[in-house]
């Protein structure tokens, strides 16, 4: 492809307008320079970031923002993401379009990917980008304005950005890669049909009809049969008491300090509950909500221990005044949210749409800090912490034995457990220790019009590791486990597991676009790499150009203190002005450093 095609279509006029006002062809701004690449500014991610806005308002409202919820000014886990919004609190019809590397000479049908909860354009999805880019695919992702609020203006912006998208590359139709929370809104699009039901008259009225152009569809750990976490672990509520804090939202909406007994004595959590009332700081978290009845809850089993040690359990779910909280339940927050998920069954998704899904079935995650599970259980958490391998392969056992988790555990898992590397996240079912197993693979989401599920398939993974397995992965994580088999030990049965369920292979041949895609020829680089690149490396430092007035950023501390920890860290595109041996180091490193990345923002 000729490097200037991609100018082309902003000499056009527009054919692939979204809601009414929206024009795809004119971004508020492009950036070319400092942030496209990582925080310290060592490795290029992008060729270019741009800034759009949507200007319906009657759709688009204002956000509400706490500490936790708005965009650092710096951060490894976000790099240059405030700069690029114009603002760490942007508004709701704002967003990101990231622009692969290698988007000048790519060919073949473009790829949109469109993150979860907590998480960004540059972050989760940075691997599986980078592989897809550098073996000569239009790559995009997609950064929400704010990755917690409503699922109607997160699909009609995945709308817009595949109307950009289009206009850019002149194709006909794109493909979409969603995970978690971004899947569900990449699943309301494509099910927007003329006759749709969605209980919420602005989008009914405003919402951008789906427009027969996408090809391909993968959701990766997406809740399609909604998510009960908040109801069904309510202890995790005591990390969101203070409204400046809160990482997500509660399932109480009163909290008494000294027991309901004391009435008067309470903490109003009515500013981030599940409900809009006095504040709504997760705006979108209760349309994902649905009933997991076929679970039994925790508090229900004793035998689980810490775990089952969930204050006030059954209000929490069921609603009521508990001993020291009162909670509206499950259903009431189900309402709230205009029962999204039994209307996005009911619609159904466009028939003639290829779609792949993708489950987690391994509750194991990595545990970035003993201060959440601490947190989250409490007094209890010493019995856990002070917890030996044999008494963790015994509970682990257990879970296996009476069907709450269907897979097994390894020996280097159970030390990495005992050494608190490793957490067991939801453990009442099978799942990916955030969505349940049978939730992500609910094909009866998506088929009610006829659509065809290509492949539903679960791999051994947890619900952040879908985005990461792969062969070149699983090495660097043997060579790891092998340097320092006492602290990294662990690492040997992921790796192992990278390796076996190949999840990043699995979506690039899910995408396989015969016609016009580069054949792969294989060879040692999985990562993302092309298998050869005779450009010279000339990406160590960021260029001043474009209009964002930016030069090389100083070296410093990210205000984040994920460091090393974070996904997004000392990587290399491998695009045009990259080696091959740079590109490669992008995948590996990616996915090695997300393995300890501080679980700050749940992704569901």
């Amino acid at each position: 492809m000729n490097p200037m095609f991609w100018l082309l279509p902003s000499l056009l006029v527009s054919q692939a307008m979204a809601t009414e006002g929206y024009d795809p062809s004119a971004p508020l701004k492009t950036f070319t320079g400092k942030e496209t690449y990582t925080q310290d500014g060592v490795s290029k991610l992008w060729s270019a970031v741009e800034r759009h806005d949507d200007p319906d308002r009657r759709l688009f409202g204002p956000l509400e923002y706490n500490t936790l919820t708005a965009w650092p000014e710096e951060a490894d886990y976000a790099p240059w993401i405030a700069d690029l919004f114009g603002s760490t609190e942007p508004d709701s019809s704002t967003f990101l379009l990231h622009i692969g590397a290698n988007e000048a000479t790519a060919t073949g049908t473009p790829i949109l990917f469109v993150h979860g909860a907590g998480d960004n354009g540059s972050r989760g999805f940075a691997g599986l980008s980078i592989h897809m880019d550098t073996r000569g695919r239009p790559v995009y992702a997609l950064t929400f304005p704010n990755a917690q609020q409503d699922m109607f203006q997160q699909a009609e912006i995945v709308a817009d950005a595949i109307a950009r998208v289009k206009e850019r590359t002149g194709a006909k139709k794109v493909d979409l890669v969603g995970h978690s929370k971004g899947g569900i809104a990449v699943a309301i699009y494509i099910s927007n049909a003329k006759d749709a039901e969605w209980g919420d008259t602005v989008y009914s009225e405003v919402g951008t009809v789906y427009r027969d152009d996408v090809r391909k569809v993968v959701l990766m750990g997406t809740p399609l049969g909604g998510i009960d976490t908040g109801f069904r672990w309510p202890s995790a509520n005591i990390l969101s008491l203070d409204t400046e804090t809160a990482l997500a939202p509660t399932s109480w909406s009163e909290y008494y300090p000294y027991g309901t007994g004391y009435y008067w004595i309470y903490e109003d959590l009515s500013a981030q509950d599940f409900f809009p009332g006095d504040g709504d700081l997760f705006p979108g978290q209760d349309q994902l909500l649905a009933r997991h009845d076929e679970y039994p809850l925790p508090g229900s089993l004793p035998w689980l221990g810490s775990y089952a040690f969930q204050i006030d359990w059954y209000t929490s779910y069921e609603g009521g005044f508990g001993y020291y909280t009162y909670s509206e339940g499950i259903d009431a927050a189900i309402e709230s949210g205009d029962h999204l998920i039994s209307r996005l069954a009911a619609n159904g998704a466009d028939p003639a749409l290829q779609i792949y899904l993708l489950g987690g079935e391994n509750p194991l995650m990595p545990n970035g800090t003993e201060d959440f599970l601490a947190l989250m259980f409490g007094e209890a958490f010493v019995d856990m912490a002070t917890a030996t391998s044999d008494q963790w392969a015994a509970f682990y056992a257990s879970l296996v034995g009476d069907g709450l988790v269907s897979v097994g555990i390894t020996e280097e898992e159970v030390q990495g457990l005992a050494q608190g590397k490793l957490m067991i996240g939801e453990v009442t079912g099978p799942s990916d220790g955030l969505v349940f197993t049978t939730s992500a693979l609910n094909e009866d989401a998506l088929n009610a019009r006829g659509a065809v599920i290509v492949e539903a398939r679960a791999a051994n993974l947890s619900h952040l590791d879908l985005l990461y397995a792969s062969p070149v992965t699983a090495a660097v994580l043997e060579a790891e486990a092998a340097a320092d088999p006492v602290e990294d030990g662990w690492k040997l049965a992921l790796a192992r597991r990278y390796a076996e369920e190949d999840t990043i292979g699995w979506v690039r041949e899910a995408l396989a676009d015969e016609a016009t895609e580069p054949e792969d020829t294989g060879g040692p680089d999985d990562s993302g790499a092309p298998d050869d690149s005779a450009e010279p490396d000339d990406s160590a430092e960021p260029q001043e150009t474009g209009d964002d007035d930016s030069g090389v950023p100083e070296d410093s501390e990210p205000a984040d203190d994920t460091g090393e920890d974070d996904p997004g860290k000392a990587c290399s595109t491998g695009g045009a002005g990259a080696d091959a041996g740079a590109g490669a180091a992008l995948g590996v490193m990616l996915a090695a450093a997300a393995l300890v990345s501080r679980r700050r923002r749940p992704s569901a």
